[in-house]
């Protein structure tokens, strides 16, 4: 079932016993499809201080392949990295990822690189803001979003998903990591929780309403990878959530895991090698079957319930 099979059960649940000339219905239907090869991709800016592993988590998440420097900061304008996801269906690519400069490098540079924040962050769905999680202190940080940030996007900030990085270095340290497992210790969890309910608590204080998601991660593991990107996905706002189809770029964690310390559920999924659901209503239709489709769409209450656990 396409596109166009969707749309005339619609019309015919939302017109019943009423026809709609074929004109008609090809004029609405190709205003829909102009509108869908024509919605531009979503687009992510990568923001923070300089150091805390920007370009490493877009390289972790996309496979980008940007310099990546220990040395001194490299990323020194916005680069827009485009991501290419198999099973997109928009003329206009998967979507756009920009890896900011890092903020407090200098105070010569500055003032460039929030005139650079100026010009990107107004264009972009969702900012994701990368921590160092081992550092506490975050009065500066506060300060940015507070004073220079908030007056760039405000909506923007509100939706601005916490990124974590290197988890793996709370205490007690990398040395307690469960290497096999490629999971925390209990002791570096329960730190790990500690660090996240802080960094909400001090975020709040400068933008009581803010609403994103807080994820621990690290991108030099790997590790928790695919709960930073859904938290991204759940940022985009609902009407331009679509364009993405596939999550097949993902670098999975679980690549690095020993299969039979995975849970039994796990290890089938990994050794089948389970795609994700699509998350297209036209995907997820076709892939339905029609007695089940029927069900639900002669009910316009059940099918809007059905819509809403969908996410759609």
């Amino acid at each position: 079932m396409d596109l166009r099979d969707v749309l005339q059960g619609i019309v015919k649940d939302l017109l019943p016993g009423q026809q709609m000339s074929k004109e008609h219905f090809e004029e609405i239907y190709q205003m829909i499809e102009d509108k869908v090869d024509n919605e531009p991709p979503p687009r992510f800016a990568f923001i923070g201080e300089t150091g805390v592993g920007k370009s490493s988590t877009l390289n972790a998440l996309f496979n980008a392949g940007l310099e990546v420097s220990h040395i001194e900061a490299c990323t020194q304008t916005a680069r827009g990295i485009e991501i290419s996801l198999n099973e997109l269906e928009g003329v206009n690519g998967a979507l756009i990822a920009y890896d900011m400069p890092g903020l407090g490098e200098s105070r010569l540079k500055q003032k460039e690189h929030i005139a650079i924040y100026e010009k990107i962050l107004k264009d972009v769905d969702v900012a994701l803001w990368i921590l160092d999680g081992q550092n506490r202190a975050i009065a500066q940080i506060q300060e940015y979003l507070e004073v220079e940030l908030k007056l760039i996007h405000p909506k923007l900030l509100e939706r601005m998903v916490i990124a974590l990085n290197k988890v793996d270095l709370i205490y007690p340290g990398e040395t307690h990591w469960h290497p096999l497992a490629n999971l925390p210790s209990e002791e570096q969890e329960e730190n790990i929780k500690g660090r996240i309910a802080d960094v909400k608590r001090k975020i709040r204080e400068v933008l009581p309403n803010w609403q994103g998601k807080i994820v621990g991660y690290s991108a030099n593991k790997r590790y928790n990878l695919p709960h930073l990107f859904d938290a991204m996905m759940d940022a985009v706002p609902n009407k331009r959530r679509w364009v993405v189809a596939s999550r097949k770029a993902l670098a999975d964690f679980l690549e690095l895991v020993d299969p039979q310390l995975l849970p039994a559920e796990k290890r089938r999924e990994k050794s089948q090698n389970k795609q994700p659901r699509p998350s297209k209503m036209s995907d997820i239709v076709a892939n339905m079957p029609p007695e089940e489709f029927a069900r639900l769409s002669s009910d316009k209450a059940v099918f809007e319930k059905w819509l809403k656990a969908e996410g759609l």
